[in-house]
Formats: structure tokens, sequence, C-alpha cells
């Protein structure tokens, strides 16, 4: 890849992580020496390609450079077995030092350094997730530290896996353990989260929505990363590429990915090589971010969002309402469908628009796909205006 400092992708970090700052300080306060936070438990949200996986990476090594433990799991049917059976056990053989035991169990006179001994495991992959997990918390205290879990892909198809895992991490919150989780997901499965039976847990969360990024942290984003590797790109190809991102981190890794490669063996990115970039990762978003997101939304839902196709801008409910051959009951709950899931946003009263960057355009091109809110100050940095620089 000629070195490229850009890594296009789901849930790849890329060398620079713009825009989070702030974010990571609250947990690593949370990872400090005795410090409390209420990002001791966190459900991370936004829509797919906004950097929530990239973000859940970056709290597990803020964790592990303060000598956490951190138990990782992606959220889906096998889940605990996996945690009880396997990743439990191994970190407490690897930390506990009672968890191997020799006995001596005879001697043989005629050898050096004859005795015979039989290894006996503490921890034989036996599902009791509570103990193991309590024990964990109990090691990584003696040493100054603690222990983060960090779950990826909460989904409504695992809420009774989220349960379970949360019954045990709050038992030790409550005693004042060093425990911390955090929970990452779409907007639609975050909401499912909070409002189950048995998860309540997780309504005294902090609730973290990741946005989009300013025009400045998407200049920043791009830039910084091409002079660290010794290249350079002008104002008027910087300005191009971070404007067509929107902000968006997936379009921002990719747009930077393909002018990188563009022309590798020279020493400046130019706008050619942006022009190009942003035609190539333009239309990758549509099978990359647009189709998946499309997918498990129902055929009224998918109207709703053709209708609002048709605007260049912010549509009006009613309007939309009407094209579908609505009522305005009936085309308010796709729409409120919709705003959970993060599908769109409603940036005033009696309007609508796409969250995710291009949807618009794809769904304009590509109507058949069809077939099958975060409302946010950043993206007005990307509104028409004079360039920077």
């Amino acid at each position: 890849m000629h070195d490229n400092p850009f890594r296009p992708g789901f849930g790849i970090s890329p060398p620079m992580l713009a825009g989070r700052d702030a974010l990571l300080d609250e947990w690593r306060e949370v990872f400090g020496l005795g410090a409390w936070s209420p990002y001791r438990a966190a459900l991370v949200t936004g829509m797919r390609g906004v950097g929530k996986t990239v973000l859940l990476n970056a709290v597990e090594d803020a964790a592990l450079a303060r000598d956490w433990t951190v138990v990782h799991g992606t959220l889906h049917a096998g889940l605990l077995d996996a945690l009880e059976h396997d990743r439990l056990p191994a970190l407490l053989q690897a930390q506990d030092p009672d968890a191997v035991s020799r006995e001596v169990t005879g001697v043989t006179v005629a050898q050096v350094g004859g005795v015979r001994t039989d290894v006996a495991q503490r921890y034989d992959r036996e599902p009791r997730l509570e103990s193991m997990l309590a024990r964990l918390v109990e090691l990584a205290e003696a040493r100054g530290a603690g222990v983060l879990v960090s779950l990826d892909e909460v989904a409504k198809e695992s809420l009774e896996q989220l349960r379970r895992i949360a019954i045990a991490v709050q038992h030790l919150m409550r005693e004042d353990r060093r425990i911390a989780i955090v929970a990452a997901g779409v907007p639609a499965s975050i909401a499912a989260a909070l409002d189950a039976d048995g998860l309540t847990f997780f309504r005294r969360a902090q609730q973290v929505r990741l946005d989009t990024l300013t025009l400045a942290e998407t200049r920043a984003a791009i830039a910084e990363p091409v002079r660290s590797r010794g290249r350079t790109i002008g104002e008027p190809a910087l300005d191009r590429a971070a404007r067509a991102s929107e902000g968006y981190p997936y379009l921002v890794q990719s747009i930077g990915a393909r002018a990188w490669e563009y022309t590798p063996s020279t020493s400046e990115i130019t706008t050619d090589a942006v022009q190009h970039a942003v035609e190539v990762a333009h239309a990758a978003m549509g099978e990359s971010v647009i189709v998946p997101a499309l997918r498990g939304l129902s055929g009224r839902d998918r109207d709703y969002l053709l209708a609002m196709a048709e605007d260049d801008g912010p549509a009006d409910t009613a309007a939309v309402a009407e094209r579908m051959g609505s009522t305005a009951g009936n085309a308010g709950r796709q729409r409120s469908r919709l705003l959970d899931g993060g599908i769109i946003v409603a940036p005033a009263r009696g309007t609508v628009d796409f969250a995710i960057p291009r949807m618009r355009e794809h769904l304009r091109a590509h109507p058949h796909d069809a077939q099958l809110g975060l409302p946010t100050r950043a993206r007005e940095t990307f509104r028409d205006g004079p360039p920077i620089g």
C-alpha cells in the first residue's frame, strides 16, 4: 500500500483518531487510579461508518495502557459460551498466580531432580461468568488496575447475552469494585436495549452519540497523516477532499486512501488525485454503507426515504406523506422508526433529512435499492461557503 496512512474499512483504527480526544479523556479518567466517572458504564451509538468500533478500540487501548484487563466481545448468540468456556478462563490462567499448582506424586532416586509432579489447573473452563469476572477484578485491583468489559454490535437478537453480562457487571459496581463497561450499537439496537426488561442498569449509563467530524477536524484527519509520511497536499486538494467527505469518518479514510494511491510516487497529492478518489469513494458508499443501512427496513420505511430523496435538501414532512399517498399519522410512524434507527435526522420542526452522506444521491441513481436522528452542528460546517486556507 506504499506506506498508505489511511485505513478504509469498518472497525479498522486509523493512525490518527480525529475529533475524539475529548471523549477519550473521559475514559482515561475512568482508568486513572482511584478515579470515578459516569463513563464507567457507557453506551455508544451512531450510524454505520461513524466510528463506533474504532472508538471502542481506542478505549480498550487506553485501558491497556493503564494495565487494566480488557474483556472484549462482539454480541452474538454464542458470546456467553465463548466467555465462560474460553476467554475468561484463558485470562485467569494467564493472570492468577494460583491458577496452576504442582503436586508431588512420586520420587525417583536414580536421576537428579527426579521429582515427578502433576499439574492441576484451577480454571478448567467451567461455566461461571459471575465468579470468573469477580476474580479477574480482584486480580486487577491487586495491581492497582481494573477490568474493562467492551461489547460491540449490540443487536436486538443478543439482548439476553447483554443482560447476563450487565447483571454480573452491575453486581460488582454495587460493591464499588474497579470495573467499567462500554457497549456500542446502531441507534435502534441501543434503543431496544434501553427498553428491554432486565436491562434497567443501562438506562443510567452514559449515552454517547457519535457525530460526524467538523470541517476543521476532517481537514486535520486528512492533512496530518499525509504530512507524517513526508508527502504534501495543497489547500485546494485538501479542501475538496474534506468537503467531499462531509465529515463522515468512513469517507474520510476512503477518500484519503484512494488519493494517496492515485500517484504514489509523487510527493504531492493533487486535486486530480483527490477528484478521482472522491468519485471512487462516493460510488463505493452504496454497497459498503447505504445498502446495508437499507436492509431490515420495511417497505414503507423505504418508500419514505424515496419520497425524501425528491428534495435537494431537508424535506417537509407533510410533502413526504403526500408523495407516499399516506396520512400524516401513518407517515409519522415511518419517520419515528427512521429517526430511531439513525437513518434520518430532524434538523427543524416539520422537516427531515438524511443522516448518512450520499444516501439521497444513491436513492436517486438506484431507486431499486429502496425496493428491497443525529441532528448535528458539525455537518453545518460543510454547507456552501468559501474554501478554508
